[in-house]
């Protein structure tokens, strides 16, 4: 049986968008802050990695969302190493609420990179044997985001162009996953975000973006509550994103 980890916490405003609501990179800053803590417990944590010349990396994410947690409210965040095989790993991530209800389910999929080489390598079992998640032969991908329509009838796409700075950069050296969401929604509408919310969010890391490095943030509405998003730079993609959104009551 895997090991499973939990922390409770309040929802404090830096955690927080104008909304008073858990921002979007915050679910998944949050979420892997939870499972470093577990594997820094059990001695596999980042100053392990880096002395193996290892790092994990993220590759798929599938969040559902039923309700972002409010500001000041308690939540319990809990993680589930699930299983792996020799190349990649499965992670789960749920948030309830003080009543025991899922706000937020997170299925996630990881490989290994050897930091010197920044290539992928097989798991080294040090890091996931004490996580006692189930070695299994073949391990399901989660499903992909949808690819931009740039065909002729497809819809309008906004554009815009950023640049990875200082602050976007983590210990890997690469603008840190939950940045990621930001920029994906840098060209959507104001107006919009202020009066939806996303219920699914489908996200898919291609290319590490480095420090200095200039992208582009596009997104497309594919639907009137369904839009996909693309970063690329110069035409090789670096994440891919689709977003189910509700109207806010």
């Amino acid at each position: 049986m895997s090991e499973i980890y939990s922390e409770e916490l309040y929802i404090e405003d830096l955690y927080c968008d104008r909304t008073a609501k858990l921002s979007l990179p915050m679910i998944t800053e949050l979420a892997i802050s939870v499972s470093s803590k577990q594997t820094v417990e059990m001695g596999i944590g980042m100053q392990r990695l880096v002395e193996a010349h290892h790092g994990w990396i993220l590759l798929q994410y599938d969040i559902k969302i039923n309700r972002r947690p409010n500001l000041g409210e308690k939540i319990k965040i809990r993680t589930d190493p699930k299983r792996h095989n020799r190349f990649f790993a499965f992670r789960d991530f749920d948030f309830f609420d003080q009543d025991g209800n899922t706000l937020i389910h997170i299925d996630s999929l990881w490989a290994m990179i050897d930091l010197k080489r920044r290539r992928l390598v097989s798991i080294d079992s040090e890091f996931v044997d004490p996580l006692k998640g189930n070695l299994v032969d073949r391990l399901e991908r989660l499903e992909k985001p949808a690819d931009l329509d740039r065909s002729f009838s497809g819809a309008s796409i906004s554009v815009e162009e950023i640049k990875a700075n200082y602050f976007d950069i983590d210990t890997n050296q690469h603008v840190n996953n939950s940045n990621y969401l930001k920029f994906f929604l840098v060209p959507v509408a104001e107006n919009f975000l202020l009066r939806h919310e996303p219920k699914r969010i489908l996200i898919k890391y291609v290319k590490e973006i480095r420090l200095s490095q200039s992208v582009v943030s596009m997104a497309q509405f594919i639907g009137p509550l369904h839009s996909v998003h693309e970063i690329s730079d110069n035409s090789l993609i670096n994440a891919q994103a689709e977003i189910e959104w509700s109207e806010v009551e």
